[in-house]
């Protein structure tokens, strides 16, 4: 007679099965997921894992998450615009990458080309900065300002208007400055601010006005006048825009601030270790930077030292210059020290620096040099085609930070 044979256990799960149980359990914690979202190494990354759900989606774009996000993985920058006498428009330069973020610049579009401004001389960079450009086409009497976004091609060129150059005869001794400042928020829109600095030999005032989405401009409103400095010229240097606030960068000492809300002028003196007898100097020396916070940094370079100043500004002239960081300029450099540098043969300009005053771009003898002042480490990223040329201007291009998220569709998103 058989004997019945035992019944076999149970099969044990397939270890993929219990091992994808248990990640579901680990991504179930929400404090355990933004941790792991934390060591994503870029921004692109952080927007792949939102597309999962809207749950990831939530954790991902919480503002206190990515103020820490950003503090481990500060925006890198991407490359910068170069503008010089011999180009015919300022060029895209990219710096080098990981692979992730060379896929973003090779898909982009940075090229200022000219298509449909035929009739336009010049073309020039008004503002950079998180993934936006305001670009200035001259010509024919007329400045057209078109917003470029090469991070975004599909949303890319909008024009945003057309101006007179100049809008009417001047009278004499009156000079006319403007400044097309772009919305902070960064929006996807094109309204934009247009402030019109009108100065004598002995008063300046201000004209704010701004188009809306339609291209409709709004009413404009005036500010009071003030006294100018002695001698006042506003620098080639273009204005920026920080927390409601222009600040217009001059080549005698002083530091033009305009808040936008109340409508009122002031004046910030720089630091006396700062000024300049000479304004050419002063401008090829001297860059402003916008502080994380509130306030403003500037950045001197003298001789071979760069200083670094902070302002912390409440929108008038109180407030004190500190100084908070000095920089020789021979010890950081080391091996790319040249003999001329020692021998003062060779001067040092600034054309360009970041916000936070994290890194400047400097000019030595037609070759450009990036420096981070935080690691106080340097590298060449360019040199000019002929040793006569000047050097306008740098503009770094910066990835953007916040990342843009997806909307995510309801009806197939589970949480």
């Amino acid at each position: 007679m058989d004997r019945k044979r035992p019944r076999p256990p149970p099969p044990t799960p397939p270890p993929v099965a219990a091992s994808s149980s248990s990640s579901s359990s680990v991504l179930d914690d929400g404090d355990l997921l933004r941790e792991i979202l934390l060591r994503l190494a870029h921004p692109t990354f952080l927007v792949r894992a939102a597309l999962v759900c809207r749950r990831w989606l939530r954790h991902a774009s919480d503002q206190a998450f990515l103020r820490r996000f950003a503090g481990l993985h500060p925006p890198r920058l991407l490359g910068f615009y170069v503008d010089s006498a011999s180009l015919p428009r300022p060029r895209f330069v990219p710096l080098p990458q990981p692979p992730e973020l060379a896929a973003v610049v090779r898909r982009a579009s940075f090229d200022l080309g000219t298509a449909g401004f035929h009739f336009h001389l010049c073309t020039g960079i008004y503002y950079c900065g998180n993934g936006r450009l305001l670009v200035c086409h001259r010509g024919g009497g007329e400045s057209t300002f078109q917003l470029r976004r090469p991070l975004h091609p599909a949303s890319d060129g909008a024009v945003i208007s057309t101006f007179r150059t100049p809008p009417r005869p001047l009278p004499p001794n009156e000079r006319h400055a403007r400044y097309v400042l772009l919305p902070e928020d960064g929006g996807d829109g094109v309204a934009c601010t247009v402030v019109t600095l009108v100065s004598s030999e002995r008063e300046v005032f201000a004209k704010v006005e701004k188009i809306l989405q339609a291209g409709v401009w709004d009413v404009a409103q005036t500010s009071a006048p003030i006294e100018l400095p002695a001698h006042w010229r506003r620098s080639l240097s273009r204005g920026f825009l920080v927390n409601g606030k222009l600040y217009m960068l001059g080549t005698t000492g002083y530091i033009l601030g305009l808040e936008l809300v109340s409508m009122s002028l002031f004046f910030i003196e720089v630091p006396d270790a700062v000024r300049d007898d000479c304004p050419e100097s002063f401008q090829l020396s001297v860059k402003l930077s916008q502080a994380e916070k509130s306030g403003l940094y500037l950045i001197h370079v003298e001789g071979f030292k760069i200083h670094v100043w902070l302002h912390g500004t409440d929108g008038n002239s109180t407030g004190n210059w500190n100084l908070v960081n000095t920089i020789c300029l021979r010890e950081v450099f080391g091996h790319l020290v040249k003999p001329s540098w020692v021998s003062g043969d060779s001067r040092i300009s600034l054309p360009g620096s970041g916000d936070n005053a994290e890194f400047v771009f400097l000019e030595v003898d037609g070759e450009v040099f990036c420096m981070d002042i935080i690691s106080r480490t340097v590298e060449k990223v360019y040199e000019m085609a002929m040793k006569d040329d000047f050097l306008f201007e740098i503009y770094p291009f910066m990835m953007v930070w916040p990342p843009i998220f997806p909307a995510l569709i309801k009806t197939h998103d589970p949480e």
